[in-house]
């Protein structure tokens, strides 16, 4: 935790973000609560996959959401 991420938009400003927290969930589970924020605060979270490949469902055993807060 604490890692920084930049993004910049089309008029070259950059905002940061600190890393808050880091959670694996299984495919099928329900991680709708990624996209929920009641602090008012902007996030950004970053979703990925991880884990093993599995070739018969053509998927990642894992998705890796990485929680984020605007500095």
């Amino acid at each position: 935790m604490g890692d920084k991420v930049y993004t910049e938009n089309n008029q070259g400003v950059t905002t940061s973000f600190v890393v808050r927290e880091i959670k694996r969930y299984d495919p099928d589970a329900d991680a709708s609560s990624v996209f929920d924020s009641k602090d008012g605060k902007s996030h950004l979270n970053l979703i990925t996959c991880e884990g093993v490949w599995d070739d018969e469902i053509e998927s990642y055993s894992k998705r890796l959401v990485i929680f984020t807060d605007r500095e």
